[in-house]
């Protein structure tokens, strides 16, 4: 493991924003440190791609918070102000979707995931019991996302008809802030026009 930690800073390099991150929450596992550093420098890439494309909407699954999420329960570490520090440190979602559904919905889930995993996978897996106490790790980190003023749905996936409300609900917002943005940009492009006009 040691020897994939120190190929991975030999090839990738160390990101400051990754190093200060790791620093506060730093997994006890050095092979879910190598796979979560991997993992975050794509999630950035992808992330500042996504930005620089001002006319589209991207959808993350398991975005920025949720690797936050992640790295709390690969490092054990519950102290409010650091969790605080590495979501101020991250980009944050124009709006953050929570899926929530009651514990024994969860465990049945992730049995049924485990069951139909290869053998190499169930070595790379975390155990239910650790993913069954991620849950309120996933609770304390949307409260302080939230905090931090990020808007937030949270959706009941647990039926249908409140995961049908909830894509209602994020297809709203998602019009609203093209239709913002689209305005915002015909204003400045409308303001350019005027100065132009008066320069000739």
């Amino acid at each position: 493991m040691k020897l994939a930690y120190g190929l991975h800073s030999k090839w990738v390099g160390q990101n400051p924003l990754t190093t200060e991150i790791f620093e506060l929450l730093p997994p006890k596992s050095d092979l879910w440190a190598t796979r979560l550093k991997w993992h975050f420098e794509l999630l950035i890439q992808v992330w500042n791609a996504a930005l620089a494309s001002n006319e589209t909407i991207s959808i993350f699954d398991q975005g920025m918070v949720q690797f936050v999420c992640s790295l709390v329960m690969f490092s054990g570490v519950t102290n409010q102000e650091k969790i605080a520090r590495a979501l101020d440190l991250v980009p944050k979602p124009n709006l953050l979707v929570r899926l929530q559904a009651p514990r024994e919905i969860l465990e049945s889930r992730l049995r049924e995931r485990q069951r139909h995993l290869g053998i190499v996978q169930r070595l790379l897996e975390v155990d239910l019991q650790t993913s069954l106490d991620n849950i309120r790790h996933v609770t304390l980190v949307g409260e302080l996302a939230e905090s931090f003023g990020v808007p937030t749905i949270s959706i009941d996936s647990s039926h249908a008809s409140g995961r049908a409300a909830a894509l209602d609900m994020i297809a709203r917002d998602a019009i609203e802030t093209m239709q913002g943005s689209f305005t915002k940009r015909a204003d400045v492009e409308f303001r350019y026009g005027k100065l132009q006009a008066t320069m000739k």
